[in-house]
């Protein structure tokens, strides 16, 4: 479901910029940029959509990446927690694997109840 859904938001994403491309080459309209530090530019608008386009993707990129990165440590915690809990008994069973002695008494065996007199 997840994997269906990356792709279409990508074709809704590859289909924009088409369209991007499309609209600002058949207007050829300039988009003035102010910069700080650089200065003022300007750019076609094809440039503009495709830079804009282009961080948009690299910013969504990092934050999956992030997201990733986050849910697989989670996992991984998830993972060592149960591997203990496996590892050791509950506590109730523990207090039962503690007792090395037997409760039960043995039974007497049939050649001590002949030698008794009775």
């Amino acid at each position: 479901m997840l994997l269906i859904r990356r792709i279409i938001t990508g074709l809704i994403g590859l289909i924009g910029l088409i369209y991007a491309i499309y609209f600002s080459v058949r207007n050829m309209e300039a988009l003035p940029l102010n910069m700080p530090l650089l200065g003022d530019f300007v750019v076609p608008g094809f440039v503009g959509y495709l830079g804009a386009f282009i961080l948009g993707a690299v910013i969504v990129a990092v934050f999956s990446g992030f997201e990733h990165v986050r849910k697989s440590m989670q996992l991984r915690k998830l993972r060592k927690e149960l591997n203990g809990s496996r590892r050791q008994p509950h506590k109730r069973v523990r207090r039962f694997l503690k007792e090395d002695e037997p409760v039960t008494q043995p039974e007497p065996s049939i050649q001590s109840l002949d030698s008794k007199e009775f």
